[in-house]
């Protein structure tokens, strides 16, 4: 993904959010990264986002 593509696909997922109720799973995530993060509240960088991404994977592939 370009900067671009990346800038467009933040913005249509903050869209989607507002439009749809955040589910319990969704603010049981939010906590745990409220955990995991000492509650600071950290940017979703690409770094960041590449590794959850691997990790969801690496789960999937286990099952």
């Amino acid at each position: 993904m370009t900067g671009a593509e990346d800038e467009v696909s933040i913005v249509f997922h903050r869209r989607r959010t507002a439009e749809t109720a955040i589910t319990p799973n969704e603010i049981e995530w939010i906590e745990f990264i409220r955990l995991a993060s000492g509650d600071t509240d950290p940017s979703p960088t690409l770094s960041r986002v590449q590794t959850l991404r691997q990790i969801f994977q690496e789960a999937s592939s286990c099952r």
